[in-house]
């Protein structure tokens, strides 16, 4: 069984909608900024930040308690809609901030990695953030519909990282 904090997990939601509003801020992409934000911060520190396992699923790591999050967080911390794209298009969820982020909650390494993958990744899409996921390890050599182990974290080939 999962152990989170539950507070804290929610601030890291309210960190990125916060933090990302230029409309790419979706479920999908929630679920990637968490699994980029605990692999990397694992990959670190050998703990991820929100405490959550990932499981394998065809739309790259998803974390097993990031659904229940959001559903408790709608309407009370955040906003969540759906805006129709266009025929033949799914609709797109977009998740809008109605509370501020804690930072309280927060160790100053936490705090500079939420920004750093704030900015790497706030112009992607979701679905160009899956794309870069299926890249990595932990997607690969784990088998569909089972937990993703963190150590996959240390071979990882840091997409888009920046060259030296």
């Amino acid at each position: 069984m999962v152990k989170i904090n539950e507070k804290k997990y929610k601030n890291i939601i309210l960190y990125f909608a916060n933090n990302i509003r230029n409309g790419t801020l979706g479920k999908l992409k929630i679920m990637k900024l968490l699994y980029f934000l605990d692999f990397d911060y694992f990959e670190q520190n050998k703990e991820s930040v929100s405490g959550d396992e990932y499981l394998r699923f065809d739309n790259g790591p998803i974390p097993r308690m990031a659904e229940k999050i959001l559903k408790k967080m709608n309407g009370k911390e955040i906003k969540i809609t759906r805006k129709k794209i266009g025929f033949g298009y799914n609709d797109q969820q977009h998740i809008e901030p109605l509370k501020d982020f804690n930072e309280s909650l927060f160790s100053p390494k936490e705090l500079r990695l939420l920004a750093e993958i704030a900015g790497k990744w706030e112009k992607l899409t979701g679905t160009e953030m899956k794309t870069a996921s299926h890249g990595e390890a932990p997607w690969i050599a784990t088998k569909p519909n089972e937990v993703i182990d963190y150590n996959l974290a240390y071979y990882r080939n840091k997409y888009g990282e920046m060259d030296k």
